[in-house]
């Protein structure tokens, strides 16, 4: 009896665990929602979201009417752009920057970043290359 009532609470157990973490691992997007042309953006950074499962640029842009439209640029995991030299310093609000990635379907302003410069020098990517800098990184 105590042998069957052990294997019946691991097996419970196990149940609940690959019950929770399931939707861990379901949570993760796709790419439906950024179109396959290439863009680039001058902004300026307004905040860094440093969050699982990926790292959000927030800046403002102004576009050729001279109106400021928001936009979030979306980078790798906190850990991946770590390894790639990035730190949560490395751009604060203020700074100018510009934006290279995978533009929103249908001009919504936002984008898959594929490298950020500023004052002219890389952060992150290379702004000379084509292809993602999240192809090897995600």
């Amino acid at each position: 009896m105590r042998t069957w009532r052990r294997s019946a609470n691991a097996v419970l157990a196990m149940v609940v665990a690959l019950t929770v973490l399931g939707g861990v691992v379901s949570g993760h997007h796709g790419r439906a929602g950024y179109s396959n042309q290439t863009s680039t953006v001058k902004g300026t950074v307004t905040s860094v979201e440093w969050k699982n499962p990926h790292v959000f640029i927030n800046f403002d842009v102004t576009d050729d009417k001279g109106t400021i439209v928001h936009w979030v640029g979306e980078l790798s995991s906190p850990s991946t752009m770590l390894a790639a030299g990035m730190s949560r310093t490395t751009l604060k609000p203020g700074d100018e920057i510009v934006v290279k990635g995978k533009g929103g379907q249908n001009g919504t302003p936002v984008t898959l970043i594929d490298s950020i410069t500023k004052d002219g020098k890389p952060v992150v990517g290379d702004p000379n290359q084509e292809g993602r800098f999240v192809n090897d990184t995600r």
